[in-house]
């Protein structure tokens, strides 16, 4: 009775063990298709940057006539043109979520230089007003002081007084 036991746990063990370990393969496998998928296609562009080379090269040395070598040219060049505009069209989607991921996670504040999110007037830990001057030509954010623009380039009119401070004020009139 106590081997029969045995026996029937160990069976019910064997076949539970797949059902627990399914998640775990299934999500494995997901990252090894992506990966995979990005490999193909960087595979496929060095194949037919590769085949489009030799191509010349078998041109070059007359071993293709130059029908084929035209209609055999422009497919190929059309092939590595397609992957080319792939890779831009992957680069501009990561440009655009990097620019969106800056963009929220607002600035530092000038005189601590604790992170701030945007649309602070204050800062939290120093208490710093926030400078939200724009440059009068591309509207980029611009620092007091600066006299030109770190984005385009444009001048700025300087200030010619410098500015007193409050403190200052009050020690003069006393």
């Amino acid at each position: 009775m106590n081997s029969i036991a045995i026996l029937i746990g160990l069976g019910m063990l064997g076949i539970s063990i797949p059902f627990v370990i399914r998640p775990y393969r299934q999500k494995y496998t997901k990252n090894v298709n992506k990966m995979n998928t990005h490999a193909q296609v960087e595979e496929s562009r060095v194949a037919a940057l590769s085949a489009l080379r030799d191509l010349d090269f078998d041109h070059t040395i007359g071993k293709v006539t130059q029908e084929d070598y035209m209609l055999a040219r422009a497919q190929l060049l059309a092939e590595a043109a397609q992957y080319i505009q792939q890779q831009e069209q992957e680069d501009d989607r990561l440009e655009a979520l990097i620019q969106n991921r800056r963009a929220s996670r607002g600035s530092n504040c000038e005189q601590c230089g604790a992170s701030m999110e945007t649309g602070q007037r204050f800062c939290v830990k120093c208490g710093a007003p926030v400078n939200s001057a724009a440059c009068p030509s591309c509207g980029k954010k611009i620092r007091a002081g600066d006299l030109f623009c770190p984005s385009c380039g444009s001048r700025f009119e300087a200030c010619t007084e410098p500015r007193r401070s409050v403190q200052m004020e009050a020690v003069d009139h006393s």
